[in-house]
């Protein structure tokens, strides 16, 4: 785990509300107590916490929480109880305890854990399940929004049910639901605090973003091309330059962390425009962030009215070439101002260029 990004993390998950619901086989494997073990660990740091118990037994869990030393506390009445069992729950974590309550039947996205869960504002709504997550095409679903869940995007994937109820749970005003594989050691932290991930999650808010750059991401942005300048992949770059051209950089972010960049420099006489600074961080290649912030600033290029774009890389030409289908081309068809500031550079760059209409 990245010490930095649970560094990140804290002060924005202290003070929110997660429900956790347990499924049954889960309350009866030996892998419950390193989940308990990592709900603790939230508790300590601050984060509001409610169990729920798949089924109607909540013995069980309280138990193992005792054993786990959690600070929790069993809301007697099960959620099909209603406003009376929300109100018993509330009051558990208003005096700083993790509450412990029933859902009084069975299912991962029963009404009364979702109700509970909206009723208090939840933050995450977080199913520990005893099955791998959800697949497509043989691979992870690390993150996958709402929408595309409603718009039928899922219909290939494993579990792809189980998915159109967690997108219906963001739709009733929880902005993340995450299906995790709780007999995975250490998974509830993994998940909660990395970018990444390790479970799947259905979100309704800007999880994924590629945003305009702001003046107050450039020292950040400048840290993180450093090592991609010094290695000659990337052109040297300064706060001012940068700063004097803030409308051309984009940034792409994950829980709003900065991972990648890309910047649009457009050359209206020539009706064309250059993508460049093109970078992700190492930790976080090979997952098409980066083909993202090119089709990006390709849309946003063709929106503007040119013709095509352009590129030049001498580090990257196997990216443009094969994974994106750019064009290998002649100098000679660069703006000439931007040209001769190649040609000044010493650089033995190749161009590339992609057609927008």
């Amino acid at each position: 785990m990245n010490v930095r990004s649970v560094l990140e993390y804290v002060p924005c998950f202290r003070g929110r509300l997660f429900v956790v619901h347990i499924c049954e086989e889960l309350s009866a494997a030996e892998a419950l107590v390193d989940a308990l073990l990592d709900v603790d660990a939230l508790h300590e740091i601050g984060v509001r916490l409610v169990l729920v118990a798949e089924g109607c037994d909540t013995a069980r869990l309280a138990r193992r929480a005792g054993e786990c030393e959690v600070h929790a506390a069993v809301a007697e009445l099960p959620l099909t109880e209603g406003g009376a069992a929300v109100a018993r729950v509330n009051e558990i974590v208003e005096r700083r305890q993790v509450a412990i309550v029933a859902s009084g039947t069975l299912g991962r996205f029963d009404a009364g854990s979702v109700e509970l869960a909206v009723a208090l504002g939840a933050a995450k709504y977080i199913c520990l399940q005893t099955d791998e997550i959800p697949h497509r095409s043989g691979q992870p679903i690390f993150a996958i929004r709402e929408s595309e869940v409603q718009a039928g995007d899922c219909e290939d994937c494993s579990q792809s049910s189980e998915l159109l109820q967690a997108a219906e749970v963001c739709r009733r005003g929880i902005p993340r639901v995450h299906m995790l594989n709780g007999l995975q050691r250490g998974v509830l932290l993994d998940e909660i605090f990395s970018e990444e991930g390790v479970g799947s999650m259905v979100h309704a808010d800007s999880y994924r973003e590629v945003r305009p750059l702001q003046e107050d991401d450039i020292p950040e942005l400048l840290s993180m091309i450093a090592r991609s300048v010094v290695d000659a992949r990337l052109v040297e770059r300064t706060y001012e330059s940068i700063r004097d051209n803030l409308s051309s950089y984009y940034v792409y972010t994950l829980d709003d962390t900065i991972v990648g960049c890309v910047a649009l420099y457009p050359y209206p006489e020539d009706n064309c425009a250059e993508l460049g600074c093109l970078f992700i961080k190492k930790n976080y290649e090979g997952h098409g962030y980066g083909k993202a912030m090119c089709r990006f600033v390709e849309d946003k290029a063709q929106a503007l009215g040119f013709e095509w774009i352009f590129a030049i890389s001498q580090s990257a030409v196997e990216y443009f070439r094969d994974r994106l289908g750019y064009s290998e081309l002649s100098r000679d068809v660069l703006p000439a101002s931007r040209r001769s500031v190649l040609e000044a550079s010493g650089r033995s760059s190749a161009v590339f260029g992609h057609r927008l209409v």
